[in-house]
Order: C-alpha cells, then sequence, then structure tokens
C-alpha cells in the first residue's frame, strides 16, 4: 500500500486551491480569515465596489439596448452580448450566497490529509489562467475591431455621444472595459474553483480505486490489511455516501449554478442561431463575433459537464475495482465489507442542474438541441 502511495500522490492537500483561492481573494470574492477588521472593512468596499462595476455596466449596456429595439438585428446582437454578462453575474450572486458553503466543504477537503498528483495540481492552476486568458483576449480582439471601424463593441448608453469621433469612442470602450473586466475575471475565478474542486473528487475515486485493487490478503499481514481496508472504507463513505457531507454538500451548492449555466447556454445557442439566419453570410464579422462568443459558451459547458460525467464514472469505477479486487481468497468478514462498497457504489456521485437534469455528457448534447429546438419553434412561428 506505501508504495502504491508514493508512486500515485505528490502534493499536500493545503495546496489544493492556493492559486485560486488567490485569485478569488483579488477579485473580492474571497475573504482571508487572519484578517484584522480595518483589512476586512476595506476589503468588503473593494469587493463592493467591483460588485457595482457589474451593476452599472448591466444598466448601461441594457438602456443601450432598449434604445435600438428598432433595429432586430442590433436588438438581438446586443441581447446575445448581454446574456454573457447575466451569465457571468448570477454566476457571482450565486457564488456569494453559496460562499460559506463551499468554505466549509474546502476547508474539510484540506483537513482531510488527501492528496493528489503534482501534475493536476498544476493543471487547478493553468485551468482559470487560460480560460481567463481566451476570454479577455476574444473580447480585447472584437472591441479593437469594432473601435477600428468607428463602431461600439456593445451598445451602451454614454452621457456623450461616443461616435463623433475616435477619442469619444475609445473613452467609451475604455468604460466598457473597466467595466467589464472585473466581471469577466470573477466568472473565471468562480469557475476554477468549481472545476478544481471536481477534479479533485475524481483524482480522489482514482486513487481510492488503485487503492481497493492494491489490497493483498495474507495471513501474516491480517492486521494491517484490515487497517488499510477501514482507510479505505472511510474513505468511500466520505467522498460518495448516500448520507455524508461531499455527495450532498456538492449538489446543495452547486444546483443554481449548472442551472443558470445550461439555461445561458440553450438560450445563446438560439441567439446565434436566429442571428446566423437573419444576417446570412454578408457581415462576416458579426457572424465571426457570435462564433467565437458562442465557442467560449460552448467550452465552458462542455468542461462542466465532462468533469461531472467524470465524477459519474469513476465513483461507479469503486464497484468495478472492489469486484476486480481479491476478495476470493479473503475470510468471509472482509468479503461481506467489500460487498456493502460495491452495493454503496451503485448509486455514482452526480450533480443536479436545478433538480431538472443530472450534469453529464448526455445533457450537454441535451442542452444543445434544446437550443436548436426552441430556434426551430421561433422560426416556425415567424414565418
Amino acid at each position: 500500500m506505501a508504495s502504491v502511495k508514493s508512486h500515485w500522490l505528490f502534493a499536500p492537500s493545503k495546496d489544493f486551491f492556493e492559486f485560486n483561492l488567490k485569485y478569488l481573494t483579488y477579485l473580492g470574492l474571497w475573504p482571508k480569515e487572519d484578517w484584522s477588521k480595518p483589512q476586512r472593512f476595506l476589503f468588503e468596499i473593494y469587493s463592493m465596489t467591483l460588485s457595482v462595476f457589474e451593476g452599472v455596466f448591466l444598466i448601461l449596456t441594457s438602456i443601450g439596448t432598449y434604445n435600438c429595439k428598432n433595429d432586430i438585428t442590433a436588438l438581438l446582437t446586443n441581447l446575445d452580448k448581454i446574456l454573457v454578462v447575466y451569465n457571468f453575474v448570477m454566476k457571482a450572486l450565486i457564488f456569494f450566497i453559496k460562499r460559506k458553503q463551499i468554505k466549509i466543504l474546502i476547508d474539510e477537503i484540506k483537513h482531510s490529509k488527501d492528496e493528489i498528483t503534482m501534475s493536476r495540481n498544476r493543471m487547478m492552476s493553468v485551468h482559470v489562467v487560460v480560460i481567463s486568458v481566451l476570454v479577455i483576449s476574444i473580447v480585447s480582439a472584437f472591441s479593437l475591431l469594432a473601435t477600428y471601424k468607428q463602431e461600439m463593441t456593445i451598445e451602451a448608453w454614454m452621457a456623450f455621444d461616443p461616435l463623433i469621433d475616435k477619442k469619444h469612442l475609445i473613452l467609451a470602450s475604455l468604460i466598457l472595459a473597466v467595466l467589464f473586466v472585473p466581471c469577466a475575471c470573477r466568472a473565471m475565478a468562480i469557475q476554477g474553483i468549481v472545476c478544481s474542486i471536481l477534479m479533485y473528487l475524481c483524482d480522489q475515486l482514482i486513487e481510492l480505486q488503485i487503492r481497493i485493487r492494491a489490497l493483498d490478503y495474507r495471513p501474516e499481514t491480517h492486521k494491517q490489511m484490515r487497517v488499510d481496508f477501514n482507510e479505505v472504507i472511510k474513505k468511500h463513505v466520505r467522498l460518495i455516501g448516500r448520507f455524508f457531507r461531499y455527495s450532498n454538500t456538492l449538489r446543495a451548492i452547486f444546483k443554481e449554478y449548472f442551472l443558470f449555466q445550461n439555461l445561458a447556454v440553450t438560450v445563446e445557442l438560439c441567439f446565434n442561431a436566429m442571428m446566423v439566419t437573419m444576417v446570412g453570410f454578408k457581415e462576416k464579422t458579426l457572424l465571426l463575433t457570435f462564433f467565437a462568443y458562442l465557442s467560449v459558451a460552448l467550452l465552458n459547458s462542455y468542461i462542466y459537464c465532462f468533469l461531472a460525467d467524470e465524477l459519474i464514472v469513476q465513483s461507479q469505477g469503486i464497484a468495478l475495482a472492489a469486484y476486480e479486487s481479491q476478495w476470493t481468497t479473503w475470510p468471509v468478514e472482509l468479503q461481506k465489507d467489500i460487498l456493502i462498497i460495491i452495493l454503496v457504489a451503485q448509486r455514482p456521485l452526480t450533480l443536479s442542474a436545478g433538480g431538472m437534469a443530472t450534469m453529464s455528457i448526455q445533457t450537454f448534447g441535451q442542452t444543445l438541441y434544446n437550443g436548436y429546438s426552441i430556434f426551430a419553434v421561433l422560426s416556425d412561428v415567424v414565418d
């Protein structure tokens, strides 16, 4: 058992979420416990300021969308872009509401003495950086292109006319950028911590399978084998036990989060399909914008669904690992214990999207189908 553990595990539990939690702190979402009252007060002011930025951005763009109500193309284009921001803001709001529960879960993980591979530990940090850079780069590229063409990236109300000259246009773009970037970075930071928790659970389930398969009963090592087996049972109960913390806590925390994620992708796909139908292939820049934003939204949704699907596969894999162990040579009492593990593992660890659907690759496909179905219905009604 020791050799298996030394081969598989490298990173201590306290380092699981270090980078992601720092990222959340920089964005006003995660205060530190050891801060003094003045530090916490300043942090709350900073956090509230970024939240005000999000609200101001939504107000300005909503007014701009209303002002272009007579131009159906501009209206749908703006709605498609604003939908992304609403998705970001709703995720941040849900995170604020569930932050205490998330903190309790992360603290339990940190004190669990679980470990992961160093490569996975790096991936937890790289993931959030790559996604953040990708989103900001795409938005920046299309903002620069719009500025070059003397257009607004997104229609928004300003106290001045941004289209008078290039200086006013650049000023308006900078104002929108200052308001938007914290919103986008917050959403990516939250995605990073959510994905890190899911990756952690997948790794622990894989490691648990390895430990189960490595159990080797011999009369001379009966006591040690019993100790190792008890540790396996305790960890399995802690991770996916029906009435225990991790599985129930995960479902309770993230059900609304994943519901808004799926709804946003469905509506955005519908909007994009409608715009492609209405605009055609003449407005290549506009179509490229739709495709870029939709691709990012689909990528984020796929990451969630993939990790949730991996949770199902790996939690079910516990039963297979138990069956493939050398249980036929074990004493009867140990065989009964391994049977309990197999029975419990029949109910996998799943994540719910608001209680309406189980997060999985199949759900991702269903989300795409729902978006296209809504588009087809709306298209028939218009025709």
